[in-house]
């Protein structure tokens, strides 16, 4: 039999009866028989249909697992931030105070007439300029730092990266 225009059968096979006259086979048992096979086909396709079902599930259940993962990572990821800008702040407020406790000798001495007051004020004034500074200084640290963490983090979860403007944006 072979494929000639499209059909798949001659026209003899088409014509022929599907039972033969003579054949010794009755119609109920061809029928037992197509019942037998669509009765495995049957079973063949709910194995079938069971599988798939089963890989469902299970990507299901590594999809919730991953997204569980995803944001205890995020969790920590924030506490981390969090906790280091604390610790910056106690430290802020702990210089700053320090500033404003810190007696000046050189103020002290001064501390009798105007231009002594005015001294006095330029000096803590400077000193308060130069502890600002090293905040600024240390909160670009921290900055890097943190944008380092960041990138890192986006890196290995393959986060959406921005190398400038929001047209950008590209998947790492």
């Amino acid at each position: 039999m072979r494929r000639r225009d499209k059909s798949w059968m001659d026209l003899d096979e088409l014509t022929k009866p599907f039972l033969a006259p003579d054949s010794p086979e009755s119609a109920t048992a061809v029928a037992v028989e197509l019942r037998d096979r669509m009765v495995k086909v049957e079973q063949q396709v709910l194995a079938q249909y069971t599988a798939t079902a089963a890989y469902a599930t299970l990507a299901q259940q590594g999809t919730e697992q991953v997204r569980a993962e995803a944001r205890a990572d995020l969790d920590r990821v924030q506490s981390t931030l969090l906790g280091l800008i604390e610790k910056l702040r106690v430290e802020v407020n702990n210089r700053l105070d320090g500033i404003e406790a810190r007696p000046d000798v050189r103020a002290a001495s001064f501390m009798s007439d105007s231009s002594g007051k005015v001294a006095a004020l330029e000096e803590r004034m400077k000193a308060m300029v130069t502890a600002l500074e090293g905040c600024v200084r240390e909160n670009l640290v921290l900055r890097e730092q943190v944008d380092e963490l960041l990138h890192r983090q986006m890196q290995q979860d393959g986060w959406l990266e921005s190398s400038g403007s929001l047209s950008e944006l590209s998947l790492l």
